[in-house]
């Protein structure tokens, strides 16, 4: 008994290694991590599936972004891509959930080493908006013409 009450006494005060985070996947049309397509067809949907989990503490309401950029795209975890969004993927998620949704994609134009990057955004109570998490994911195809 007395073993428990300073256990409980104690426990209050322990540092904690849990920090709160997100994550964000992409897989590929067989719901696995690989067998990404390394080419695609103009204006002809694709599957991919996303992943998102929430380690946040709190119930979270995310958005994929999925955007169309290039080699000199920027991005990085502290600044998101400004190219244009081709989809979006909303999902709320309670704390430790995590889902994986389908994203049927397609690019409208052919070109080489066409980036697909895929952005997690936050939507933040106390300003109304989403903001950019810092995580990202990108895959590299060649888009073929119709």
């Amino acid at each position: 008994m007395t073993i428990l009450a300073v256990f409980a006494a104690v426990y209050p005060i322990l540092p904690s290694n849990s920090k709160p985070f997100s994550e964000l996947g992409i897989l590929g049309p067989d719901r696995k991590i690989g067998g990404y397509p390394n080419s695609v067809t103009a204006s002809q949907p694709f599957l991919l599936y996303g992943y998102v989990g929430n380690h946040a503490g709190v119930i979270n309401y995310y958005e994929v972004l999925v955007k169309l950029g290039n080699r000199t795209t920027v991005i990085s975890n502290s600044t998101y891509a400004n190219v244009p969004t081709i989809a979006s993927h909303p999902l709320m998620l309670a704390d430790n959930q995590t889902s994986i949704f389908a994203m049927k994609l397609s690019v409208g134009e052919a070109g080489t080493n066409v980036r697909l990057i895929f952005e997690l955004w936050s939507f933040n109570v106390t300003t109304s908006q989403f903001g950019y998490a810092g995580l990202w994911n990108q895959l590299w195809v060649n888009v073929t013409a119709r």
